[in-house]
């Protein structure tokens, strides 16, 4: 789209803005705040409060029993979490460094995912890969080991979940995004931990937590939301919901969709070091792999992703203490995404999941099951990459208090099927699997939570599990005490350790591929490569000082100083070489998961800053400051070495290979974010923000040239401004990148580019 075709539909939409505000009437919320409860009051922003009129707000002081307007802000304006504490409490509080992004911040950002929108939080990598599609990361330790398959790039460590349910892919390790049903519209809150978790959520929450938590129906009877947008990049996207609530028994409905284009026409090929047309591509994929099908590969060349989403619950509430609640999803997802260095480092991804979640709370008791089912095809077109899933998770917890002491008792299990054997030749081993496996995990925990006066407290969880997989125990936990000087200020202490859980890639890999030589048929090459049941898990120990501090009502600083250590990566390591013997020789290169003798280190420190400056107008500024290095790095080749350490080995270094100390720099130095809300009345809204990445770079293996990837800075800076014409619409316009900052963001990926979008907001 030109930049003339864009200044033209602004001033179009200003002008039927201006239009549309001749003839409206007085804005009217829609909300009954007055039939609200405090619970649903207190996760209200700032931004909420602006539009409650003056006769409404003295209502509520009334109701709520507190003496002024002034003492209502401070009751409500400091938002709820669960993540950190396992029960609700104040976000100031919280034991652990805790960020809460509420639904009103995710709406006034223009945020148009999830993963766009934890640009919105401190202490959050994030890169656009292809339109729409991200690498999300907390605090890094990302791309280790260097220099390996783009696979490792992947964040296994942070745990990801939605209202209590892990969506995390065990077969790889990680989280595909573009595969969750829900849409940012869904959410009510995410509620974001920082650091070794796995003690209060099972395995893989190593580097924290991010919790998605969905809307429910928070007032009587029917009420619907409407959502569109649409712009350049060929952008589309679309949200509705159906809530209703009545007596006990409330529901809701929502669907969404969503697709973008991709920036770029071209795939890049770090093996030759250029960027090729699709057609190129496909030849050179076709040369490279007989079993790649290059026709399903250019059906999705424009497409940078598509996804539809389903989502519907049913709640029945008998008592304040009781409750029982079902939900459901379908999803149906195509991502063209860096994930495996195959000839071109793009390729598409498409999933098909549903998924069924029952929670039941009755007094102290607590229960959640949930299931997955469904396909997922890593690599659409190459052969062997694609699977069924079926996985089932099960948590119960206690929760008693004793005088000063919370006591919360659980356990957990999971367990999961992945199998490829409806997608593969059997005559040919050439999956990843070529079967089927089961494994799973069981684990005990506990957590005491006691308060000394108001003023110390001392939190401790434990874990101890075992893996069905390596049917190996596993230890986990996670200690933090706080002091709280008076209302306004508050130190934390945290040290804990956890650990991910084995993948099925990693334990179950049971591939042999075999491939003759072109110019000479006497010789065939055979490669065996298998899993390993006996990998130690990755560990994380962390060690991290806290400080909160609130001045007034208006300031809110938090800072967090923290230190890890992480150990047991693994990678797919030579085992042997077999030479064969006979007329035709067969070379046979078998290899295996190994756990590899590297250790992370980091240290760094994240500020994040909270001000208001009037009713008006509010700011927050966070960023992130870290060092990462990494030691006994085995050094195998002359290219490797001299990449790493700059110079020539000797002889004798390359007979004995060196393990090598170095500074990890694909995670970035510093990365942080401004955002500013401006709401000069009740019915325009302005939103700004940036986000700021310094540079990162990391070596990458091209066939035997371990090449540098360098990825500059970058300053990505969104607006949306948006205009309430009255009780039921809301206009805006929405610019992502505006400055239209070309650059890649991710090795190898899409330049990405400024998106502009029009949009408009229903609610009934």
């Amino acid at each position: 789209m030109s930049t003339e075709k864009i200044v033209w539909i602004l001033l179009v939409f200003v002008s039927f803005n201006c239009q549309l505000n001749i003839y409206a009437q007085n804005p009217e919320t829609g909300v009954d705040y007055q039939s609200m409860t405090l619970e649903q009051m207190r996760d209200l922003t700032y931004d909420d409060f602006l539009q409650i009129p003056f006769e409404e707000l003295i209502g509520l002081v009334k109701r709520f029993k507190v003496s002024s307007v002034d003492e209502l802000y401070e009751l409500i304006l400091n938002p709820t979490q669960t993540t950190a504490s396992k029960y609700k409490e104040d976000l100031f509080d919280a034991p652990l460094t805790t960020t809460v992004i509420t639904a009103t911040e995710l709406d006034n950002s223009g945020a148009r995912n999830i993963p766009e929108a934890l640009r919105l939080a401190p202490g959050i990598i994030v890169r656009e890969k292809t339109n729409g599609n991200y690498d999300v990361h907390i605090r890094g330790n990302d791309y280790v080991p260097p220099g390996y398959n783009l696979s490792k790039s992947v964040n296994s460590t942070t745990l990801v979940m939605i209202d209590n349910r892990p969506v995390y892919n065990k077969y790889i390790g990680t989280t595909f995004w573009e595969s969750l049903p829900v849409s940012i519209h869904d959410l009510e809150k995410i509620e974001i931990i920082y650091g070794p978790a796995t003690a209060l959520y099972g395995p893989n929450a190593v580097s924290g937590v991010i919790h998605l938590i969905t809307k429910t129906p928070n007032q009587e009877g029917w009420n619907s939301h409407v959502n569109v947008q649409g712009g350049n990049n060929g952008s589309q996207l679309g949200f509705a919901n159906v809530m209703y609530s009545k007596d006990k028994i409330s529901f809701s409905v929502s669907g969404n969709y969503q697709t973008l284009n991709r920036f770029s026409d071209k795939y890049y090929i770090p093996q030759l070091n250029q960027y090729l047309p699709i057609k190129k591509v496909k030849e050179l994929n076709e040369d490279q792999n007989r079993f790649f099908n290059a026709d399903e590969f250019l059906d999705d060349a424009d497409r940078g992703v598509e996804r539809r989403g389903f989502n519907y619950g049913l709640s029945y509430r008998p008592n304040d203490k009781t409750s029982l609640s079902y939900s459901g999803s379908y999803q149906q997802s195509w991502a063209q995404s860096s994930y495996f260095d195959f000839g071109s480092v793009l390729s598409t991804r498409v999933s098909k999941t549903f998924s069924n979640n029952v929670k039941l709370k009755s007094g102290k008791f607590e229960a959640q099951i949930s299931n997955l089912n469904g396909h997922l095809n890593a690599i659409k077109g190459l052969y062997g990459y694609e699977y069924d899933i079926s996985e089932i998770n099960g948590q119960f917890g206690f929760n008693f208090k004793y005088k000063n002491l919370h006591i919360r008792p659980g356990i957990e299990t999971e367990y999961a099927h992945y199998s490829d054997e409806d997608y593969i030749d059997k005559n040919v081993k050439n999956g990843l699997l070529n079967g089927s496996v089961d494994f799973g995990t069981i684990q005990g925990s506990l957590r005491l939570d006691y308060r000394y006066k108001e003023k110390l407290r001392l939190t401790g969880a434990l874990l101890q599990g075992y893996f069905t997989t390596s049917k190996d125990f596993f230890t986990s936990y996670q200690f933090s005490s706080s002091y709280k000087f008076n209302e306004s200020t508050l130190l934390r202490a945290v040290a804990s350790k956890a650990n991910s859980s084995p993948t099925v890639v990693d334990a179950f890999m049971n591939r042999s591929v075999s491939f003759e030589d072109e110019e000479d048929p006497d010789y065939i090459y055979k490669f065996v490569d298998s899993g390993n049941k006996e990998l130690k898990p990755l560990q994380m120990n962390m060690l991290e000082l806290g400080f909160r501090k609130k001045i007034g009502k208006k300031f809110m600083a938090d800072v967090s100083l923290f230190y890890n250590r992480t150990k047991n990566f693994n990678l797919l390591k030579a085992d042997k070489l077999d030479e064969g013997d006979g007329e035709t020789a067969v070379l046979t290169y078998y290899s295996k998961a190994k756990n590899i003798n590297l250790t992370s280190k980091q240290y760094g420190m994240t500020a994040h800053v909270k001000y208001v400056f009037s009713e008006k107008l509010s700011a927050s500024l966070f960023a992130t400051y870290q060092h990462t290095k990494l030691y006994d790095y085995l050094v195998e080749d002359e290219n490797s070495y001299k990449a790493l350490i700059g110079k020539e080995p000797n002889e004798e270094e390359m007979m004995n290979p060196p393990s090598v100390d170095f500074t990890h720099r694909y995670t970035p130095k510093f990365y942080g974010g401004a955002i500013i809300n401006y709401q000069p009345n009740n019915k325009w809204n302005i939103n700004s923000s940036i986000y700021v990445y310094s540079k990162q770079s990391s070596f990458y293996n091209a066939v035997e040239d371990l090449r540098l990837v360098e990825i500059d800075p970058k300053v990505n800076c969104n607006l949306k401004a948006s205009y309430q014409v009255n009780g039921w619409l809301n206009t805006y316009v929405n610019l992502r990148n505006f400055t239209n900052a070309k650059s890649t963001e991710f090795m190898f990926a899409d330049q990405t580019k400024a998106s502009y979008l029009l949009g408009c907001k229903l609610t009934f």
